[in-house]
């Protein structure tokens, strides 16, 4: 790998408006076409003056490349890790088969090689790659391991926007760090040093015209207020799917640990000017971290709610081609009617102390539970619900979704588009539509969560399958079996499967064991007591079955898995 070397600091920490800012931001290197092969390893950087700091890496020394894909593409990604650790590779925001969508359960091992393919479905839009193995996700986060994935469509293109990539379209990866006396990186809550694009200090030489910044919240938990300098009229047009309908002038955006945005900022006039972006973390709403009322970092930390300048913005000539004005309309989004949802959940928020760790209904993430099941081609309505003390960025693998209100009210503009993380802050009620399209698989599961990745490693995810109706079974009437609070443990099983139902009575036999096309297993069903029954699955082939149990009232269902 190519080290890269930065130049030592004469300030390195805080990042105000005094700080100099002396490194040439680095814009990372591009791979674009339908092969995309990434090698995850160790290595370091001289961040610092003095010893190098140890890091991870993705095709380079700290980060990755930012992958350019097309939307109709048929891509084949190869992830090989050379760490001394097991890992996974998430591509944050795509919509993929859960095989593809390298979630937890897609485990890489040291020296071995992922291969997965799709098609790149989505519009134009901006998203992001990660490793996500389950208690490891932040640390190898921290460390490096992440990289901005770039997709272009013909729409987008027959726009009169900045697309040159590296010139007046500019990937912003903001990060925040902590180093000790020995330059190495400190795993810290909340760290007190801010890089973009894995460059301290730096700065960024901007033509004198419209320039579309692409931004990627890529820290652990700390929330940004993003203000650009108001004499550029900066503008929204895109965020986590796609871009907006309209553009929407924004005096600033709060971005929390996962979201993308893409904001237009013009320079034109303003050669040899100098100017700054900023986080406004004085001004973040109370409980969200880096703000007032949210963690706070180590004694010292100048970061935490304050303002501070992250990037310097030095005016340079304009190009020979600059961008026009921004169209007036950019988009055509099909939202879908309350009207038309199939199914509506609610998650909560909570924890079973006060304070840390947080689970999302009271339940921490275990591997082997699936805590919803999804049917095909159904619209859904999700209620969020936070009844913590902080606030959390709620993130959904598979689908984009549409927030419908926060708090009962219509949302802010800038969460007026596609969306796959949403904040929400210390009491607040979401609610956000979607649809499950595309996609099935009874034994790989999607993932939800926390994006404040200490949280998600902590236990504050869930997960759920999409099967297909035609696949499954139906109840009374042709009304499909849905998942509800059945306990079954241990849950994958391989030989006795206990069975708990909230219902003051459970009859053995009304239980029922049915594989995925529908068919009743024979299986010994033992009654042990007036609310548990005991099922024999050692006979069973591996793989996913549904536990059905059947009153003349209700039925109710839940997914298992024999191994």
């Amino acid at each position: 790998m190519n080290r890269i070397l930065l130049f030592a600091l004469t300030l390195i920490f805080p990042f105000f408006g005094g700080a100099q800012f002396v490194n040439p931001l680095l814009i990372p290197d591009t791979i674009s076409g339908t092969e995309f092969n990434l090698v995850l390893d160790e290595s370091s950087v001289e961040f610092l003056s003095g010893d190098s700091t140890a890091t991870y890496g993705i095709n380079q020394d700290y980060l990755g490349p930012t992958l350019i894909m097309n939307a109709g593409d048929f891509v084949e990604m190869s992830v090989t890790n050379l760490l001394n650790d097991t890992t996974t590779m998430h591509w944050h925001g795509m919509h993929v088969a859960p095989e593809d969508d390298g979630g937890p359960h897609t485990a890489i091992n040291p020296g071995e090689t992922w291969e997965p393919d799709f098609t790149v479905i989505e519009e134009a839009t901006t998203f992001w790659y990660h490793p996500h193995l389950h208690t490891k996700t932040a640390n190898q986060v921290y460390y490096g391991a992440a990289g901005m994935i770039i997709i272009r469509d013909e729409h987008e293109a027959g726009l009169d926007l900045p697309r040159d990539y590296g010139v007046d379209d500019i990937p912003i990866i903001v990060q925040d760090k902590s180093f000790d006396e020995d330059n190495q990186l400190v795993f810290n809550i909340m760290a007190d040093t801010m890089m973009v694009n894995g460059t301290l200090a730096p700065y960024l030489e901007v033509p004198a015209q419209r320039v579309r910044f692409r931004f990627l919240n890529a820290s652990l938990q700390r929330v940004y207020n993003i203000l650009l300098p108001p004499n550029t009229n900066p503008t929204m047009i895109g965020s986590d799917g796609g871009l907006l309908e309209s553009p929407v002038g924004i005096p600033s955006v709060i971005m929390s640990p996962g979201e993308r945005l893409e904001i237009i900022a013009d320079f034109s006039g303003l050669q040899d000017s100098v100017m700054y972006m900023r986080s406004a973390g004085s001004e973040l709403p109370f409980g969200m971290s880096g703000g007032p009322g949210g963690l706070d970092g180590p004694p010292g930390n100048n970061l935490d709610s304050n303002d501070f300048d992250f990037l310097e913005l030095r005016i340079v000539a304009p190009t020979s081609n600059p961008a026009g004005p921004i169209p007036t309309t950019l988009n055509s989004l099909s939202i879908w009617d309350e009207s038309e949802a199939d199914v509506y959940r609610i998650k909560v928020f909570d924890t079973l102390d006060a304070g840390f760790p947080y689970y999302i209904n009271g339940t921490p993430f275990d591997h082997h539970h699936v805590n919803d099941t999804v049917y095909l081609d159904d619209i859904e309505i999700w209620e969020l619900r936070n009844e913590t003390d902080i606030a959390h960025p709620f993130h959904i693998h598979d689908v984009q979704f549409y927030v419908l209100d926060v708090n009962g009210h219509e949302p802010p503009a800038p969460l007026a588009g596609r969306k796959d993380v949403v904040m929400l802050n210390v009491g607040d009620t979401i609610r956000f539509i979607t649809k499950f399209e595309d996609f099935t698989d009874s034994i790989i599961p999607y993932m939800y969560h926390c994006h404040n990745l200490f949280h998600e490693d902590a236990g504050m995810m869930g997960q759920f399958v999409v099967l297909d109706p035609a696949d499954t079974i139906t109840g009374v009437d042709g009304k499909r079996i849905q998942q509800t609070d059945i306990t079954l443990y241990p849950n994958p099983a391989a030989d006795f499967l206990i069975m708990e139902s909230p219902m003051e009575m459970v009859n053995a036999h009304d239980i029922a064991i049915i594989n995925m096309v529908g068919q009743q297993m024979d299986v010994p069903v033992l009654q042990l007591s007036p609310q548990r029954v005991g099922v024999n699955v050692s006979k069973l082939r591996k793989g996913s079955y549904i536990v059905k149990l059947e009153t003349e009232d209700e039925i109710r269902a839940q997914v298992i898995v024999v191994e």
